[in-house]
């Protein structure tokens, strides 16, 4: 993971690059005196610019859509994120841009591997112990967050074959629909690791939820923000890096969305109307569970109503476009549907449509939830508090190589990560 900017002062140009994902941030702006701007916290962007910066109302747009910004655009209409994957060199005047992109994600999905599922599960072991082995190189205290799911005891048992006394990490919730401290701590307890939990809960006060909101320089509504700030901020009192299992559900199919994918080309034929329906008779969903029925039935059926490529889109959508319009006003009409985000999510459909349609999931997921909420969400809360997160799943051998295994393997009829189940059975 890397964010790099290096002045070369012979040719009068600047080199900028960006780890794969985009795990670090690197933030730009070429100014109207042609000066470039570049930074890893956009704070530090507008403390220098401030005076002429203004707000992009497209990026408001896809926040209000989705709860985060998409790269390349941030908050403020002339200042950019360079997108993952890609480096850029500036001349020192401005005037003369160069982008490439020196890793392309696409391309791994399609050359499937030739190995059967017993060999395969053989070379996820390798490769998954492996990056958890080169993620553990420090001159600190590494431990680990551990949810008590497949991804973070996955990582823990690794880590445990080279570590002992290993200090795992977790938060969890009063409501029961929310609280995984159960099966952390059970987990912990087998596999015999020093562990570490709180309860998040704000006792009628605000200011840890301000603290939380605070580490991210633009807007962002991922709500499990504050948790992962909360056990950042415990897990620093301990250790200074942690591994994590971020990434695991994006590249081996783990959200309940891919489901949803697949119940929507069993549904797509019933008549539009019926559809329609049952999403009002939904629309009504007062529960305070984490995810209820009803509003999984909300969201799929609103999406069900659209092509398989929006429907993915929409089932995380949090505000459709005439809500958009009414929170920004009617002014903007226009710009809510022109600069709608699933315009750019059909770009990178429209980038791998050869493949199939879950791999084509996979690969937007990476491009958009992945890079521009997931890694962001963790990344900041974690640097806010000096620690830092390595995540093994997102090891390019092992991204490239679970790429490259046929989309039946990952999800399996409707059991998600089915070939990471498999390749964990014995272990976990």
């Amino acid at each position: 993971m890397f964010a790099i900017a290096i002045w070369d002062k012979n040719k009068n140009i600047i080199f900028f690059g960006r780890d794969r994902f985009g795990k670090k941030p690197l933030y730009y702006r070429i100014t109207e005196r042609e000066n470039i701007v570049f930074a890893s916290d956009l704070r530090s962007i507008t403390a220098v610019c401030n005076k002429t910066l203004n707000y992009s109302h497209q990026a408001i747009n896809q926040y209000l859509a989705l709860g985060y910004i998409l790269n390349p655009l941030t908050l403020y209409d002339t200042v950019y994120q360079l997108e993952p994957a890609s480096y850029m060199v500036i001349s020192i005047d401005g005037k003369q841009k160069t982008k490439k992109q020196y890793w392309d994600y696409s391309e791994k999905f399609s050359n499937k591997t030739t190995k059967n599922e017993s060999e395969i599960i053989e070379k996820l072991n390798y490769l998954l112990r492996l990056s958890v082995k080169r993620r553990m190189v420090s001159d600190v205290p590494v431990g680990a967050f551990l949810s008590g799911g497949v991804d973070s005891s996955s990582i823990v048992s690794f880590m445990k074959e080279h570590l002992n006394d290993l200090h795992t990490f977790s938060v969890g919730f009063k409501q029961k629909s929310y609280n995984e401290l159960p099966k952390a701590e059970k987990f912990s307890k087998d596999i015999k690791t020093i562990h570490h939990s709180l309860i998040c809960d704000m006792n009628g006060k605000f200011s840890f939820i301000d603290d939380a909101i605070d580490s991210y320089d633009q807007l962002f509504a991922d709500n499990s923000l504050i948790p992962i700030y909360e056990v950042s901020k415990l897990a620093r009192k301990f250790v200074t890096v942690v591994l994590s299992g971020d990434g695991a559900d994006e590249i081996f199919a783990g959200y309940s969305t891919y489901k949803a994918d697949k119940f929507f080309e069993y549904i797509k034929y019933l008549p539009k109307f019926i559809k329609q329906s049952v999403y009002n008779a939904c629309s009504n969903d007062n529960t305070n569970k984490k995810l209820s029925l009803k509003y999984k039935a909300k969201q799929f059926f609103y999406g069900s109503l659209h092509n398989y490529k929006e429907a993915h889109y929409l089932w995380r959508i949090f505000f459709h476009p005439e809500e958009r319009i009414k929170i920004m006003g009617e002014v903007f009409r226009a710009l809510v549907y022109d600069t709608d985000p699933k315009y750019l999510f059909n770009q990178y459909y429209d980038k791998v449509n050869s493949l199939g349609k879950l791999d084509q999931h996979l690969y937007v997921d990476a491009m958009t939830w992945l890079t521009d909420d997931i890694l962001v969400k963790t990344d900041r809360a974690s640097m806010r508090n000096s620690l830092e997160v390595r995540c093994p799943y997102l090891d390019v051998d092992v991204v490239e190589f679970v790429a490259s295994i046929p989309e039946n393997l990952k999800l399996n009829g409707l059991r998600e990560k089915y070939i990471l189940k498999k390749a964990l059975t014995g272990i976990l």
